[in-house]
């Protein structure tokens, strides 16, 4: 049975120099120490070592260990390979501070970027030092004979922070640490964050803070921390008489002060100009009026419209909302505390936009954890300044504003008259609709909504997920009111709200092929198959309908203002303008927001190893989760779904959404599919994120 001898150090105290003497026991096979650990066989080599061992964590925020930090004990160059020429122009440093002939001091930072063979992920972002990779070394005798002699004494730091180095020669040493808080694993900080979040200059940065400037000088570089400590080396094993061995410590406090961020992306886009789902038909005032793809008296014109060629893209606005750490958890369960929560000024966050994606980078703001002395992360006390936070609990909402696409039309009839409104999402929203402050369901149902949050963890990556719903209707009599909600098959789709046309066959259809939408309907039309998306769910990227509000002559349709794919109070103008409910943090006016009943989005973690695979340029814009292998498992209202994508169970989706095909009939089995669109017409919010060097 392995014994093993525990060495504990004050995790809390790191003053430069220190020393541990134990007495070691002659029947412990393993020494532990931080989250290291030394086995016998090698303490036992010699009764009177004239070597060392060197352990030490790296820290920042006065608490966190840093993992993939560089650890060396610097040897200057002997006067004699001083005179070799070869050599001397790979390793010039007799001192770390003097440079080599790129003009970069002594560092372990590696100067070109490396894929990792399991994952594929590429770090770092920006390689900016000049040690050599690893095939470099193993196939470049110079390389190989430099390292030997110069780098003998190295180490990276694991994922607590920790490093140790066996075998460093006794007497005073001088003790290397590189740093790139950009190539940190989980606590990386990106170059906007680094703007946002740490108040570096915008001057130290290009293309909109998502690059570092060149510069060989490392001190100019706003990522690279380099530190030099001498310490004293005592001898690891040296007492014969007492059994002690010694170990020395030497901690390194890096400066940068960090933030733990998170990443939400994705895509949007919408339907085109003079283009929604309400339309003039024969100057009669009926219920279809506000079903009917615009597209006036001729069907082929509608359903010409209702097609992916005809959507365009805008700019979204977000807004991000969050519960304060001040709230518990248990308060936030409690559904009661939501007159708590605040709006994130936009100066707390970095956001990227282009026509279509968006990627926003927020910083996490409760459960502050810091290391403690076995390398687990434990909850910082109340009173402690150290330590970095790991959570964020909140919602965004996303809409394409009428300053970036106006809405500036109208439709009329004899006396029906419509104007278009283009929806607006909360996520996550499932279940819960918004109703005005007077209704007597507003205690209720309001907070449920706006409780609604997701808890996002730094480190990691989040895109969108929405339920993309139908509502059918062609009725001609103002009294004869029927919806079809979800339910693609066997309805003419000029009338079924939401319904997107992804391929170019049948009467009116135009050629949508080039625009790579996913389709999860077909149906037979005249003998021609046309393939739809409707009543499931989609990843990645969101459609936001533009739909009609009836401004005047409503009274000839028994009162119904808007169709019920927008809100489930027909007869009221209340989300059709602008009024004064409540959001959350004392933002108010709930204009344009979509039924939550609806429209149930969540928000996905996903992992780099899955943008990696849809980056393919050969996937599609438009794709099936069979098409990939993508991975992982996330929690969703109460039950784990097995992948980290949205499948269409029964109990994500509302109204009977999500069957095969889209039939919307209860007995029908579920869609076990999952859909992908990356971006409509040059969006690519894959491409995007990727190209920002988030991935």
């Amino acid at each position: 049975m392995n014994k093993s001898q525990r060495i504990y150090f004050n995790t809390e105290e790191t003053g430069n120099d220190k020393y541990v003497k134990v007495r070691l026991e002659q029947n412990v096979e393993t020494l532990e120490f931080l989250t290291m650990s030394i086995g016998t066989e090698d303490v036992y080599q010699s009764f009177n070592s004239d070597y060392g061992v060197l352990v030490g964590r790296v820290i920042a925020n006065d608490g966190i260990g840093i993992p993939n930090a560089k650890i060396s004990v610097f040897i200057p160059l002997s006067d004699i390979d001083a005179e070799d020429g070869e050599i001397a122009s790979i390793y010039p440093y007799k001192t770390p501070r003097d440079k080599n002939k790129e003009g970069k001091r002594y560092n372990l930072l590696p100067r070109v970027a490396k894929a990792n063979s399991n994952t594929g992920i590429v770090s770092p972002k920006q390689p900016f030092g000049s040690f050599p990779i690893k095939e470099e070394i193993v196939t470049n005798l110079p390389f190989l004979n430099v390292y030997k002699k110069y780098y003998k004494y190295t180490a990276l730091t694991n994922d607590s922070g920790d490093y140790m180095i066996f075998g460093v020669p006794v007497g005073t040493q001088t003790i290397h640490l590189s740093v790139d808080i950009t190539d940190i694993g989980e606590y990386s900080m990106s170059p906007a964050s680094m703007v946002t979040n740490l108040g570096y200059s915008p001057n130290l940065f290009t293309d909109g803070n998502s690059r570092i400037k060149e510069s060989s000088d490392l001190n100019d570089l706003p990522n690279i921390e380099t530190q030099e400590i001498t310490a004293d080396v005592i001898p690891f094993w040296g007492d014969v008489v007492n059994f002690e061995i010694g170990i020395t410590r030497q901690d390194f406090r890096i400066r940068s002060v960090l933030k733990n961020t998170f990443v939400i992306f994705g895509s949007v886009f919408t339907d085109g100009f003079q283009k929604m789902w309400g339309n003039d038909y024969e100057n009669q005032e009926y219920i279809r009026n506000l079903y009917n793809m615009t597209g006036g008296n001729d069907v082929n014109v509608s359903r010409a419209n209702m097609g992916i060629k005809n959507k365009r893209l805008g700019k979204i606005t977000e807004k991000v909302y969050y519960y304060p750490e001040s709230v518990s958890d248990v308060e936030i369960a409690s559904q009661n505390f939501t007159d708590q929560m605040l709006l994130l000024d936009p100066s707390e966050y970095s956001v990227y936009k282009r026509d279509g994606d968006f990627a926003i980078i927020v910083s996490c703001n409760r459960d502050k954890v810091v290391t403690d002395e076995n390398g687990v992360l434990v909850p910082a006390t109340t009173n402690s300044t150290g330590g970095i936070y790991t959570k964020f609990k909140g919602f965004i909402t996303l809409e394409i504003t009428e300053d970036d696409l106006p809405l500036d039309w109208t439709i009329s009839s004899n006396r029906l008259k419509l104007k278009p409104i283009r929806h607006k999402l909360k996520f996550p929203q499932y279940g819960n609709y918004l109703v005005p402050e007077t209704d007597n369901r507003a205690g209720t149902n309001n907070k449920i909504w706006r409780n609604q949050h997701y808890t996002f963890s730094g480190g990691s990556l989040y895109s969108i997920a929405a339920f993309h719903p139908t509502v059918f209707n062609n009725k001609d009599a103002d009294d004869d009111y029927l919806d079809y909600v979800n339910q693609v098959i066997g309805h003419e789709m000029a009338y079924n709200v939401g319904v997107i046309q992804t391929n170019n066959i049948g009467a009116g259809a135009e050629d949508n092929t080039n625009y790579e939408m996913v389709n999860n309907v077909i149906t037979n039309d005249g003998g021609n198959s046309r393939k739809l998306f409707g009543a499931n769910w989609l990843n990645l990227c969101v459609y936001l309908p533009q739909t009609p509000y009836a401004y005047d002559g409503y009274s000839y349709i028994n009162n119904w203002r808007v169709n019920k794919q927008f809100s489930v109070f027909n007869t009221s103008s209340y989300y059709a303008q602008d009024n004064t409910q409540p959001i959350v943090g004392g933002d108010y006016n709930t204009k344009w927001f979509a039924r939550g009943d609806r429209h149930w989005t969540d928000i996905i973690n996903v992992p780099k190893t899955d943008i990696l695979a849809m980056n393919d340029p050969l996937i599609s814009k438009g794709f099936e989760k069979s098409q990939l292998s993508l991975s992982g498992t996330t929690y969703h209202n109460g039950i784990y779904v097995p992948t980290d994508w949205y499948l269409a169970y029964g109990k994500a989706c509302p109204d009977k959404g999500g069957k095969v095909n889209g039939t919307g009939v209860s007995t029908d089995p579920q869609d076990t599919e999952t859909y992908f669109f990356k971006g409509f017409d040059t969006a690519n919010c894959i491409e995007f994120i990727t190209s920002l060097g988030l991935v």
